[in-house]
């Protein structure tokens, strides 16, 4: 968020007890924002492809109007680009061959994959993260049941991308690189991955509704949301990163009841009110 708006600051407008606690804050606007990607999504009827590149490609030129564009530094971070890319065009096509709740819910299982991965980072697993976890994995569990296996495949394909962005949150949490450049070059050399499949792919449906899509999806999840993860990486711990993102799912599930008139069971409310549980678990302890 101070990316986008560096003259803001947000300690002076909402009191926060330390340092570490404003990253919390920053990641729970982005997690909050991840929520509207699969509406986004589901609205544009674009190719996967396309939908990642153009997402990716004008993400990284806005925010390097406020630093440069460096191709050594796009080279050095084209694993995370990669990661990235994958990660997108995975839960795009989840997306696509499941329901929203299944596929929001199913990519949201990577706090448990990073907590599997910590080891290959500077921060350690606790007796709170683990119960932060399992809290949030039960309401994931809840959320996602019964689980449809006409939507099998979608399914799985939604819990690749959730392994895939839990190895980039994990092999990012070891950077340290000034933010902005760090976002810009990751952006732009996932749009760069993701170029030759758009060649391939196309374009999909382009209306109104598909470009304005694709404009909702570059400026909230993708430059609120994915841009919270890289200022917050380094600062917090992967698995609270993850966590926190288990917000997605929620505020999917509440855009899909008024958009697309998806009512949520009486299992997805309670595990819904077991990921927010979660969420503040992490964000309680983080403040002690």
């Amino acid at each position: 968020m101070e990316l986008l708006f560096p003259y803001l600051n947000f300690s002076t407008v909402i009191k926060i007890p330390n340092q570490m606690n404003k990253y919390y804050l920053i990641l729970v606007f982005g997690g909050i924002s991840f929520g509207t990607a699969s509406i986004f999504i589901k609205l544009s009827g674009m190719t996967p492809s396309a939908l990642a590149f153009f997402r990716f490609f004008v993400a990284g030129l806005i925010l390097s109007l406020f630093s440069s564009i460096n191709p050594r530094k796009i080279l050095k971070y084209s694993l995370f680009g990669f990661l990235l890319a994958l990660h997108m065009i995975t839960f795009i096509i989840s997306v696509y061959k499941t329901t929203i709740i299944d596929a929001t819910v199913l990519v949201s299982t990577s706090p448990f994959f990073v907590i599997l991965l910590s080891r290959f980072t500077k921060f350690k697993n606790t007796i709170k993260d683990v119960i932060g976890s399992i809290i949030g994995f039960l309401g994931v569990i809840l959320i996602n049941y019964p689980l449809e296996i006409g939507y099998l495949i979608g399914n799985v394909i939604a819990i690749i991308s959730a392994f895939l962005i839990a190895l980039y949150t994990t092999f990012l949490s070891n950077v340290n690189e000034e933010p902005l450049l760090l976002t810009s070059s990751i952006y732009l050399s996932s749009s760069i991955f993701t170029f030759p499949i758009f060649l391939i792919q196309g374009f999909g449906k382009v209306n109104e509704i598909s470009i304005l899509s694709l404009l909702g999806l570059i400026f909230l999840p993708t430059l609120i949301g994915h841009t919270s993860i890289i200022v917050a990486s380094g600062k917090v711990k992967p698995q609270h990163i993850e966590i926190i993102g288990l917000l997605e799912p929620v505020s999917a599930s509440i855009l899909a009841v008024f958009i697309f008139n998806e009512i949520p069971t009486l299992f997805q409310i309670i595990g819904s009110a077991l990921v927010l549980l979660a969420v503040l678990y992490i964000l309680l302890s983080s403040s002690r």
